[in-house]
């Protein structure tokens, strides 16, 4: 039975016998039970009969609350942490056997409370004093659902030493053996401090809880383990930070949030692609669960394939990349998808004007920490477009869905197995005869094996396979009317060991291999009234390899190195036909002299190459650092396209007999500053690359169904250099930040014949320079469930060629473009805002939900698509024989959407 007593003799009980008494021996007590839908009141009655703990509390201060937990072999520090947890009550040990229960309000800062009673003891007591030094293997989960928390930070403030958690929730931690206080933070989170004393080598898991309260908020500046201490050029975006920008449709979005992020452009207006520091789009190389993905749009833009729901973590590297990552010259997108609950089923979701989506996660049995998770997506677009007024949408067709799903194994202490799986399905049509069809599947498989304390082991299996269709049906010319196939399959096989000496020093080394089937295009009837005669393009089959050894570590406190060398390869497999062309003149249909047959597995071309990666971070002091990095990356993939922004049409090619791979070597320089305690985060980052073997194409070039693609492609060399400036405010109820960057990337054509020359040989810039990028994003937390978000983005225009001059010939209008990518289109702008209210805080209801109502494009900024010529549109005023220059702008009016988001 509780003891009624004063409020004063309460606290004055908390505050003498928790200083001068022991109480280990209660919160190493270990507490199984389940207790669903009980009252606080008789859970501590409970608790007390079974397990001789005396509760001290004001029976009002509990009446109100609920309990509906289970525990299994749980120490009682952690049950209490867990009951009490989203409620306005604390507690205290003392004399061995009591725990006082106390409103939140009697302590004066209860996140920066230490309870000097507490201690976890890590090692076997008879081994004390054995060792000098020992390593904490840590783990650091959320509280409330036991997700690992990715990046939190666990700091011994005395001895100024920590590390961060890693994409599972570990961490390793060199200390002295002895009594320690360690602070753990992570962003949302209270502070928690725990009281260890380190005996031996061993391993312990801590957890933290979200805030509930008005403190101020948390914020965790650290580099995630499994990345360089020395890592720069480095973003990271986590599901919260997604979910609170304004999106279009009222969906977060992985891909547009990283967009404003220093460095990193978007491809057009509605565009998934992206690129970075001015490299192609397919220099990027997206991953799930180490799977890649080669097409990262539903609706040619309009939603990223990612469902945002099922994201743990994502970090995309543009400079700096570790010798693990290979593939793509540009940036590495690393997208890390969610393991499931351990403890219980959850559905969560949200219902839009445009799509909806579910995700359904938990345990697969009953207190095992097995998991899985489901989640979709779909769009009712297609019922929307049929109610409107212009007939032009009321004939379109634009629908998508994807599922997404993973199983996470825990098979004892040390083996953990994750697979993943993803299917897409697209259809678009706006209002022509093109119907457009594409798809992914993707699936992997993670292995991660603990051989020992020093020894850690990594397998991925991984499979992706894009298709597109188009079908094009013309009522009036049902002769031409065709279906056209592209698409491609993907398979590969990495493994990682790496060895961990010391907490200052790491070593990984891995082999990846990786399989192309490329089908590069067949065309086909569309019914038996077509004419279309039947062609099939043969397929690319290549087999790309890379070998590395990578090695991260501290040379003094202030220094930190990481320095990789990877080996990477291509070999081009036959069946393969090889026209062969005079070498006086260029490649064209006229100059063939011969034509080489490869049969089935017989090489046809190979290419191979070292990739060096170093980088360095100096350490100024606590909140300054100077960083550096150089890289050489090899791609052997391209993606085959006339157009500047990212379609679904665009096609794959290897590196073959005449296309050789695209070279990058990249060096950066970084200035990185913290201020007041990590609240303002600044960066200075400068960067130069050069390009060797970039894809350029012919005036006039025709790429779908071209068997000799050869004659219409040309190789140029480049360079590309800017300076970005990032500024961010972490904590308050204003938040956010500021990025700019100034860049340019350059081309240039220097062949030897006329036709192979670009601009008479000078530099041109690319479709992709944009000197200027600026964007701001601001969160203001009105109060504690209501939360106004902004952004504003404004850069220069993409070149364009343009005509310049017309004349005739033969009666015919002869018209004369402009150097290629002269002019310029008008600079993009454009502002977006949403509101929240987000759920409510109350843990005991179990279905909460949350409305965001945003609007994309706030005043209607009519940005330039595309800019076209072609002759006027007949009709009165007009003469169909002049022509005219168009601009294309897909939405110019702003776009409201109203979302409800809800969990159970």
């Amino acid at each position: 039975m509780p003891y009624q007593t004063s409020k004063i003799f309460l606290i004055v009980i908390f505050i003498f016998c928790g200083i001068f008494t022991n109480a280990q021996s209660i919160q190493d007590r270990i507490i199984t039970g389940n207790f669903k839908d009980i009252s606080l009141h008789d859970f501590f009655q409970i608790v007390e009969k079974q397990y001789d703990i005396n509760f001290f509390y004001e029976k009002n201060w509990i009446d109100s609350f609920e309990v509906n937990v289970e525990f299994k072999n749980t120490p009682a520090v952690q049950v209490f942490n867990k009951v009490l947890d989203n409620k306005p009550l604390s507690f205290q040990f003392f004399q061995n056997n009591s725990v006082v229960i106390f409103p939140k309000s009697y302590t004066k800062s209860k996140s920066a409370q230490i309870d000097e009673d507490i201690i976890n003891t890590i090692g076997d007591p008879l081994n004390e004093g054995r060792y000098n030094t020992a390593i904490i293997h840590g783990r650091v989960l959320d509280g409330k659902n036991s997700e690992p928390l990715v990046g939190a930070v666990v700091y011994n403030s005395k001895i100024e030493k920590g590390a961060t958690t890693n994409a599972d929730g570990f961490f390793e931690l060199e200390l002295p053996t002895g009594e320690h206080t360690l602070q753990l933070s992570f962003i949302g989170y209270e502070i928690g401090y725990q009281r260890i004393k380190l005996i031996e080598t061993g391993d312990i898991v801590f957890d933290l809880f979200e805030e509930t309260h008005n403190l101020e908020e948390v914020v965790v500046v650290g580099d995630e383990s499994k990345a360089s201490k020395a890592q720069m050029s480095m973003i990271r975006v986590n599901a919260k930070m997604i979910k609170e920008l304004p999106v279009l449709m009222g969906e977060a979005d992985v891909i547009k949030s990283v967009v404003l992020m220093p460095g990193i452009q978007s491809v057009g207006e509605m565009a998934s692609g992206f690129n970075v520091r001015g490299g192609n789009t397919d220099q990027n190389l997206v991953m799930m669960d180490g799977a890649p993905v080669f097409n990262t749009s539903h609706l040619f833009g309009f939603f990223s394939m990612i469902n945002s729901d099922a994201v743990k973590d994502v970090v995309l590297f543009k400079g700096g990349i570790p010798a693990s990552y290979g593939e793509r010259v540009a940036s590495i997108m690393d997208v890390q998808l969610k393991d499931g609950n351990q403890e219980k089923l959850k559905f969560y979701g949200g219902v839009g004007l445009i799509n909806s989506r579910i995700t359904l996660e938990g345990p697969f049995v009953k207190n095992k920490k097995s998991t899985f998770l489901l989640g979709a997506r779909s769009t009712y677009s297609d019922w929307l477009l049929r109610q409107t007024r212009n007939p032009e949408f009321r004939n379109s067709i634009a629908h998508f869905y994807d599922l997404n799903g993973s199983a996470n194994f825990i098979l004892g202490s040390k083996n953990q197995v994750k697979l993943m799986g993803y299917y897409s399905s697209d259809a678009f049509n706006l209002n022509s005869n093109s119907l457009y069809n594409y798809g992914n599947l993707i699936g992997s498989m993670n292995w991660r094996f603990h051989i020992s304390e020093k020894f850690i082991s990594n397998l991925n299996i991984a499979y992706s396979k894009y298709d597109f269709h188009l079908d094009e049906e013309d009522t009036e010319l049902e002769n031409e009317n065709y279906v056209l196939k592209t698409g491609l399959d993907y398979g590969s096989i990495k493994y990682q060991l790496s060895f961990l000496p010391n907490v200052k020093h790491r070593i990984n080394l891995g082999f990846q291999a990786m399989g192309y089937k490329i089908r590069q295009g067949e065309i086909s009837p569309f019914n038996e009234l077509s004419n279309v005669v039947p062609k099939k393009m043969e397929d690319e089959n290549s087999v790309e390899f890379g070998a590395y050894l990578e090695d991260d570590f501290d040379l003094s406190d202030n220094l930190s190195m990481n320095i990789g060398l990877r080996y990477s390869g291509m070999i081009n497999f036959g069946p393969s036909t090889v026209l062969q062309y005079d070498e006086n003149y260029t490649k064209s249909e006229n100059t063939i002299t011969d034509t080489l047959f490869f049969g089935s597995n017989e090489v046809v071309k190979s290419y191979m190459g070292l990739e060096p990666r170093v980088s360095f971070k100096y350490t100024l002091n606590s909140g300054s650092s100077i960083r550096a990095s150089y890289q050489r990356i090899n791609q052997y993939v391209n993606q085959v396209s006339n157009t500047s922004v990212v379609s679904p049409a665009d096609f794959w090619k290897s590196s073959d007999y005449y296309t050789k791979p695209l070279i990058s070597d990249q060096i950066a320089l970084g200035f990185f500053k913290n201020l007041e305690n990590t609240k303002f985060e600044t960066s200075v980052e400068v960067y130069y690359k050069n390009l060797q073997n970039l894809l350029e194409y012919k005036n006039g070039a025709q790429i779908v169904m071209n068997n000799h693609l050869e004659t219409d492609i040309i190789q140029a060399n480049g360079y590309s250099y800017g300076i970005e400036l990032f500024a961010k405010k972490n904590s308050g109820r204003l938040n956010g930040w500021i990025s700019y960057a100034y860049s340019r990337t350059l081309r240039r054509t220097d062949n030897e014949f006329e036709q192979e020359i670009i601009n008479n040989g000078k530099y041109f810039p690319s479709v992709y320079d944009k000197p200027h990028d600026l964007s701001v994003v601001a969160n203001y937390q009105i109060s504690r469930r209501w939360r106004l978000s902004s952004n504003f983005v404004i850069s220069s225009g993409r070149p364009v060629t343009l005509p310049e001059q017309n004349f005739r010939f033969s009666n015919q209008k002869i018209v004369y473009y402009s150097d290629r990518n002269k002019y310029r289109m008008p600079p993009y702008h454009r502002l977006d805002v949403s509101i929240t209210i987000d759920e409510n805080l109350r843990k005991k209801r179990m279905w909460k939900g949350s409305w965001t109502l945003s609007v994309y494009n706030v005043y209607g900024r009519k940005n330039p698509y595309s800019i076209f010529y072609r002759k006027a549109t007949k009709g009165f005023g007009y003469d169909q024989r002049y022509y005219s220059l168009y601009k294309l702008s897909i939405i110019g009016i702003p776009v409201p959407s109203l979302t409800y988001n809800f969990k159970f």
